[in-house]
């Protein structure tokens, strides 16, 4: 039997981040197993930490203190997602006790098991879109369409990932298959349960009670094979032989960790499919990062062979001019009509009717209103007195806002249903026709036969936004938007430059991204390059730096005001830099910011927002 255990901690601390010998009492010996969770004390403090046992032994040299219980019998750190979950950790440079607390949900010891789904050979004649056999890892851009399945509109992406999966769990193998909102899961879930198929399913969604998860998390360990449906978190289920990864919609701004370890669910992915899962990401347009993978050889090219969803474009001018009107008064007989805009309120913000500056905060944040009644501030919701530069109090409104939009439509078009969609207000009991909704990005509620037209305003504050690639975020937004429509609906884009219109009009994505690579190449910037901040005490940023510089990298900014730092290296310079700056943040001391401990040095990599 082992008499020691090799454990890792379950703690954000980059000081904890390796190894620690136990010896194993010999009440616990015919019990513990590699990947169980496990009890231990550590240090001066009287309260146990939580671990996973990695290795068991016959003899240690270091081993002193014996563990405490075993708190899980169950193993659920495999040693395929120990792997990844330290090759993330090593990218990030963060513990690895941060990424196994974001990837295995607690211990709950009263919640009941759930049982291994079982196996089988499913016989399912799924039509799918035809595209060339896809390679290891393929890149496929999608039509934009939806097909009719069972009298319900399915996109095209939803039907070839659903295919892919089902082929992996006929052949005994486990998928996941992630996509970046609650709509978009829903779509896959119900696909799966017109196929009859769902009970070999394990569905993630946002938002479950940690009794769930954590029931879920036990059932993909437990079962030979599975297809797991999620959202971001669910690239760390711990199936079983898995042998395909779908990733849809990679430019989604909810694949991105806000928080540390600040990881992209893009990069994730390619990490966990290695050299040896099959990995297929879609999506309705191309972003620059999977292009780039194209052009390198890394991923295969392929594109959904369906007739492009009909897209005319107005040149900026009129915000809403009589394309659109015309589009929405000759649709609504046929259907439903959508209508897209950026923001949502009243006005999204707001300006001095006296000096005709934009109203700004104590606090450094712009004025807004989210009705028409109320103006207050985005960033601390203080109310609106008087302008900070002549003190006037008149107000003079912005660009519209959805709720604004409804009422200008109402006015536009009487006797006709206007309803609002937006993160905090969804649409209940949708009319066939005669009825226009107006929505933001990513709230539109998806109908089961499509919308008769999308007009999507304000197409001028999307390509406007303050950030290197806001051409494809807007891209993104748009063609999201689209792929709702029915098979014979028809989508405007108001106000579009006639060489971006043209080109979207065309669905020429991968030329887009191709000159967006380029042009990224040219100037150094990601992703053709990976850029890092960095953030600590003088001293310590100094240090972080000139270890920086040493593996390679080159100083973009160093700001002495905030004590923060901007650094660009090449992907292949990314592991000398993260071990170097791993050597410094495990030596520096925790600062205080405020009434808050803060790390000693924080390092967020590839955060888009840097530049």
């Amino acid at each position: 039997m082992p008499r020691f255990a090799s454990v890792v901690a379950k703690s954000p601390l980059i000081q904890l981040d390796r190894a620690f010998d136990f010896v194993i009492p010999e009440r616990l010996q015919h019990q513990i197993r590699v990947g169980q969770s496990i009890k231990f004390n550590f240090g001066r403090s009287k309260t146990p930490l939580t671990g996973f046992v990695v290795d068991l032994m016959e003899v240690s040299e270091f081993a002193k203190n014996e563990l405490l219980e075993i708190e899980d019998i169950h193993p659920l750190l495999r040693a395929e997602t120990l792997a990844f979950a330290r090759q993330v950790a090593d990218r990030q440079c963060v513990a690895l006790g941060e990424i196994l607390s974001q990837s295995i949900p607690d211990h709950m010891k009263t919640v009941e098991k759930l049982d291994p789904i079982c196996e089988g050979k499913p016989q399912i004649d799924l039509s799918v879109p035809v595209v060339p056999a896809l390679g290891m890892r393929s890149a496929v851009l999608s039509s934009g369409r939806q097909l009719d399945f069972k009298s319900r509109l399915v996109p095209d992406w939803a039907m070839l990932l659903a295919a892919e999966a089902v082929a992996t769990f006929a052949a005994g193998g486990s998928s996941i298959l992630i996509v970046p909102e609650r709509s978009d899961l829903d779509v896959l879930t119900t696909l799966f349960e017109q196929l009859g198929l769902i009970d070999m399913c394990i569905v993630l969604k946002p938002g479950q009670k940690k009794s769930v998860r954590f029931q879920l998390t036990h059932q993909a360990a437990s079962s030979p094979a599975a297809i797991v449906l999620g959202t971001r978190s669910a690239i760390y289920s711990p199936v079983q032989n898995l042998l395909f990864i779908g990733l849809h919609d990679d430019l989604d701004d909810s694949y991105r960790e806000q928080g540390s370890p600040y990881t992209n669910l893009r990069e994730l992915a390619l990490m966990r499919a290695g050299e040896n899962i099959k990995l297929v990401c879609t999506a309705p347009y191309r972003s620059i990062e999977i292009q780039r993978l194209v052009e390198l050889g890394y991923m295969s090219d392929h594109k959904i062979d369906l007739p492009s969803p009909k897209i005319s474009y107005t040149e900026p001018g009129l915000r809403m001019d009589q394309a659109g009107f015309q589009l929405v008064r000759e649709s609504l007989e046929n259907g439903p009509v959508l209508v897209l805009l950026p923001r949502k309120g009243d006005s999204a913000a707001n300006f001095c009717g006296g000096c005709g500056q934009k109203l700004t905060c104590s606090c450094g944040g712009y004025f807004w209103q989210p009705t028409a009644e109320r103006t207050v501030c985005r960033v601390c919701s203080k109310a609106h007195i008087s302008c900070s530069n002549c003190q006037s109090r008149a107000v003079k409104k912005g660009r519209t806002g959805s709720s604004r939009q409804v009422s200008e439509l109402g006015r536009a078009f009487p006797n006709v249903l206007i309803t609002e969609a937006t993160g905090t207000k969804k649409p209940t009991g949708l009319k066939q026709k005669n009825q226009i909704v107006v929505a933001t990005p990513g709230s539109a509620p998806r109908l089961s036969g499509g919308y008769a037209a999308v007009l999507i305003l304000d197409c001028d504050i999307w390509l406007a936004r303050q950030t290197l690639n806001a051409q494809p975020l807007a891209i993104r937004d748009w063609m999201e938007t689209v792929e709702l429509l029915a098979a014979d609906g028809r989508a405007v884009l108001a106000g579009v430059p006639s060489e971006l219109g043209n080109a979207i009009a065309l669905r020429k994505f991968t030329a887009l991204a191709s000159t967006w690579l380029s042009e990224a190449k040219e100037t150094g910037l990601p992703p053709a390059k990976r850029i890092c901040t960095l953030e600590a005490e003088p001293k310590v940023l100094e240090t972080a730096v000139s270890e920086a510089r040493k593996a390679g990298a080159t100083i973009l900014r160093m700001d002495a005001k905030t004590n923060v730092a901007l650094i660009s290296f090449s992907y292949s310079q990314g592991v000398s830099v993260s071990k170097a700056l791993r050597a410094v943040a495990a030596g520096a001391i925790a600062r205080t910011v405020g009434n808050n401990k803060r790390r000693g040095l924080k390092v967020i990599m590839d955060d888009p927002g840097a530049l």
